[in-house]
């Protein structure tokens, strides 16, 4: 059959957004939708290689560089062991769709579907592929204004934590049950993972005395303690770019299975 750069490109743009958000829904990661689109276009034209006179043996390699670059542009910054999960779900995630396209060839039209060198080719029509996904945008936008989302969904945003000139972002979750406040300033409290501020020169909490940390006391259903915070220079919200004045208790385990990695509450940045 005849394969056409462009078609492949295309196909496999749209291949590749389908898979990555079935890997972001399976992992419950947080990818915003331009991260998303960025992996699906690295794996599009990733898709290219299987143009090339490759040896049949490098298929899966090929393959597995492809999923790879797709998962670095969707998912990171984010843990090793995080992104290697991903990755290999992604790659897992491919072999069965190829599997399922090579299934289906056999009752659809000759030439009409294929796999090729790894990824996906469907004769398709471009126009009529571009009409189809504003349609189907559109049915999922009425969908989406006739039945909005529960208002008690968890609502998650990014915080921009700035600190001695260095900046981090981390997605935080709104939870009305953080209700910390610093004992001498009274201001708030966000928790965050102390692995998502790798990007800052934290206060050693080990150290007995050091400039600036604070303790502050928590009691919760799982015990109660003292947890080690800072005061940022600026924390900022996105997308409201609303700012607070706060400080950082530093949280040694993680918060959520890779959705969030810091937990506030919402009086803090209404809606």
């Amino acid at each position: 059959m005849t394969v056409y750069a462009d078609v492949l490109v295309i196909v496999n743009l749209y291949v590749d957004y389908f898979l990555l958000r079935c890997v972001q829904g399976f992992l419950r990661l947080e990818a915003p939708g331009w991260k998303l689109v960025a992996g699906a276009l690295a794996g599009a034209l990733g898709s290219l290689l299987c143009l090339l006179p490759l040896p049949r043996w490098s298929g899966p390699l090929c393959a597995g560089l492809c999923t790879l670059a797709s998962a670095a542009a969707a998912f990171l910054p984010m843990g090793l062991r995080r992104f290697l999960r991903a990755w290999l779900c992604l790659w897992l995630f491919s072999f069965l769709l190829a599997g399922f396209v090579l299934f289906a060839a056999q009752f659809a039209p000759a030439g009409y579907m294929a796999v090729v060198g790894g990824a996906v080719y469907l004769d398709l029509d471009l126009p009529l592929l571009f009409f189809a996904t504003c349609g189907a945008y559109l049915v999922f936008w009425v969908f989406r204004r006739v039945f909005p989302r529960e208002s008690g969904a968890p609502r998650l945003c990014k915080l921009s934590i700035t600190y001695q000139g260095k900046t981090a972002e981390v997605y935080a979750k709104a939870d009305t049950g953080n209700a910390l406040r610093e004992p001498f300033s009274g201001l708030p409290v966000v928790i965050c993972q102390r692995d998502a501020l790798q990007g800052l020169d934290l206060p050693d909490e080990n150290e007995p005395i050091v400039p600036g940390l604070r303790l502050v006391p928590f009691d919760s259903v799982g015990g109660s303690g003292l947890l080690a915070a800072f005061q940022p220079e600026r924390v900022t919200a996105s997308p409201t770019g609303r700012s607070l004045s706060c400080y950082i208790a530093l949280y040694g385990r993680p918060l959520s299975s890779g959705q969030f990695a810091a937990i506030f509450n919402p009086d803090l940045f209404p809606e």
